[in-house]
């Protein structure tokens, strides 16, 4: 019996199940699986039962992994994987001014994973250890096909203008603590093309996000209004996929074309574990 692929939205999302990801996949069915993701932009695999081993195994299949360069963030012994949680080592809930808390409430805000890099992410991975009883989930938006949804005057006005992403600027509204200098130096602002061409898909895509600082060359405020503007569009209803997470649950989106944010949950009351690894890209963006 082989995969099974049910269209989650018109616009985006894809379900694929009959797989074992903890298994070996063959290069055809890695490839049927790439080609439903890809077209669809975000591909949920339901109630997988897999250890972080077969997690790092099967996105690897998909590309060179991203290492997880702020010591704070990674799984431990496991740089591959971001732990996306509000528990300590020990399994108990943070206190609300723990530092790991103020990154993790960053992701609320809609985002490319590693936009802020000069080689920005291609794909990511989450899956789903604890998840809580009410919130939490994760919503997903195709900057792909809100890009063609755009009126011809924006397209027009957005064409060849560059965009400078910075880590630090989606942060500017806490105090970091977590990160070292070292850490913090190691991610400058970086410079994208405001209008991405997917290299697989040869589809143009809005690129911005939290990370998005603002327009080269613009006067600032002029910058911020196109980059909300652009947000908003992007993140209407018909683009975005809004996901109930369960125990087992592996999403795989793609970064080139999509922004994505978790949503918000009593983190002093209820757990939330999950782990995610991150497909590096394969070059620059400009």
């Amino acid at each position: 019996m082989g995969i099974e692929a049910r269209l989650i939205k018109q616009k985006i999302g894809v379900e694929i199940t009959g797989i074992n990801l903890s298994q070996p996949q063959s290069d055809d069915m890695l490839s049927e699986i790439r080609r439903l993701w890809v077209d669809h932009v975000v591909a949920v695999f339901p109630g997988q039962i897999v250890n972080d081993d077969q997690h790092i195994a099967f996105s690897q299949r998909l590309g060179e992994l991203e290492l997880i360069n702020m010591a704070a963030l990674q799984c431990e012994g496991r740089p591959e994987i971001y732990e996306a949680t509000n528990l300590d080592k020990d399994g108990n809930i943070m206190t609300d001014d723990h530092p790991i808390l103020t990154i993790n409430r960053g992701n609320q805000k809609w985002h490319s994973d590693s936009s802020f890099k000069a080689v920005p992410a291609t794909a990511s991975m989450l899956h789903a250890y604890i998840v809580p009883e009410e919130g939490g989930q994760t919503e997903f938006a195709n900057m792909a096909a809100a890009y063609e949804a755009l009126d011809a005057e924006t397209k027009e006005l957005c064409e060849g203008l560059t965009a400078i992403h910075d880590f630090y600027w989606s942060r500017r509204d806490v105090e970091e603590q977590a990160f070292t200098k070292a850490e913090r130096d190691a991610i400058p602002p970086a410079r994208h093309p405001l209008i991405r061409l997917h290299p697989e898909t040869g589809r143009k895509a809005i690129y911005v996000g939290s990370h998005t600082r603002e327009i080269e060359g613009w006067n600032f405020a002029e910058s911020r209004a196109l980059i909300e503007r652009l947000i908003v569009h992007g993140t209407g209803p018909e683009f975005t996929y809004r996901h109930d997470w369960e125990v087992g649950d592996m999403v795989l989106w793609d970064n080139r074309s999509a922004l994505h944010r978790g949503l918000a949950f009593d983190d002093q009351r209820e757990k939330r574990r999950l782990h995610r690894t991150t497909i590096a890209g394969t070059g620059t963006t400009l």
